[in-house]
């Protein structure tokens, strides 16, 4: 079975691509998080690395319509023999293209979100979505919502990581920065932030599954919550019960329950016929008393046992 990473990036790649300045936001996500500066023969060339196919064919697109330019695919076996795809990008006028993608030439492969052109990359709020849209499908991670809420973006410097958690901030999605073994993260913890991220960029069938995961997850929470209420205030009843039934039993063995008035008499046969019943049951079986009623009751009986102890030798 697909995992729920991958289900979510097969929905944005479904997602239309309008606007040729949304098309190149989502581009530079993509590149950003999972592309590197490479040089060659030829001279300078972005190279991307992924190991999902449907990023492949939606990267080919993006190119095509951005730049009217085609990329070259390269396909080896990674890691627990998973496929590999390795895409070349060389652009006729590679100055003009990283300023596009808002990747200053003179500071290498490295992106600033304070820098104007990432300012202008992100200047529309679709734009921004978009560069989220292609941050996730080039380095996001997201937990199965059956059992955990994490949605991770991963990348090779600090740089990006704060662009993604600012652009994630300008929709009030607060992000956090940690720094991992090869590179850092943006991450989000909380199902609310997740499910309104996937529906800023699109992926609005996963939405959907997490949300009906979050509903099922509250409604076993607060089943649990009812019965393990239930179950406490049932070994209370027990506890008290049993107590109860010592005194009377105590009462018994020492005075008799004929020597109680006729009130006490009727509690005490009541609790001994009915020894798991609660205050209110008993209430229902008796001659017109209430709950509270039967409750003063047996505070007196406990009274009476408590006295009988304190008078018997061995009592300390």
């Amino acid at each position: 079975m697909q995992s729920f990473s991958v289900r979510v990036k097969e929905d944005l790649c479904l997602s239309s691509i309008r606007h040729l300045h949304c098309a190149n936001a989502e581009l530079a996500g993509i590149i950003h998080a999972c592309g590197a500066l490479s040089l060659g023969s030829e001279g300078m060339f972005i190279k991307l690395s992924t190991e999902n196919k449907n990023v492949v064919t939606r990267i080919f697109s993006l190119v095509k319509k951005v730049y009217q330019i085609d990329c070259q695919l390269l396909q080896s076996s990674g890691q627990l023999q998973k496929d590999l795809y390795q895409l070349i990008i060389k652009p006729s006028d590679f100055s003009e293209f990283m300023k596009e993608l808002a990747i200053p030439v003179e500071s290498g492969f490295t992106v600033d979100y304070k820098n104007s052109l990432f300012l202008k990359l992100i200047e529309r709020n679709c734009c921004k979505a978009a560069y989220l849209r292609g941050a996730i499908l080039g380095g996001g991670i997201i937990s199965d919502p059956q059992k955990n809420y994490h949605m991770e973006f991963t990348f090779g410097s600090q740089a990006t990581a704060e662009a993604v958690i600012y652009v994630l901030s300008c929709f009030q999605l607060h992000a956090k920065l940690w720094e991992r073994k090869n590179g850092y993260s943006a991450y989000l913890k909380d199902a609310q932030s997740i499910s309104e991220l996937l529906t800023i960029v699109g992926a609005h069938s996963c939405m959907l599954e997490l949300e009906n995961a979050r509903m099922l997850k509250d409604i076993r929470n607060t089943v649990n919550r009812q019965i393990n209420f239930e179950n406490a205030n049932i070994d209370k009843v027990v506890r008290s019960a049993i107590v109860q039934i010592q005194n009377i039993k105590l009462i018994d063995q020492y005075r008799g329950l004929d020597s109680l008035p006729p009130g006490l008499q009727e509690t005490a046969q009541l609790r001994l016929a009915h020894p798991e019943a609660p205050l209110s049951e008993l209430a229902a079986l008796s001659n017109g008393i209430s709950r509270s009623g039967i409750n003063n009751r047996l505070r007196k009986l406990a009274e009476i046992a408590d006295s009988i102890r304190s008078a018997l030798p061995n009592h300390q």
